[in-house]
């Protein structure tokens, strides 16, 4: 019982925080989901390059960007 309501209340505020994100952004939530995922990314992408110098591989293609 515990274990539902604790998922009950949750999934409330997941629910709540994701009409409060899509009434403050409104048209532009897509957007700003978007600018945050590919942000993400490209900080990924240079954690990982980094990682493979460390270990003493090199990443195979050309690198056109950072």
């Amino acid at each position: 019982m515990k274990d539902g309501l604790q998922l009950l209340i949750a999934g409330l505020l997941c629910a709540g925080g994701a009409a409060l994100f899509f009434r403050i952004f409104g048209n532009e939530a897509f957007n700003v989901i978007i600018l945050v995922t590919l942000v993400s990314v490209l900080i990924d992408n240079v954690r990982l390059r980094r990682r493979l110098r460390e270990m003493g591989a090199k990443p195979e293609g050309k690198r056109t960007w950072l």
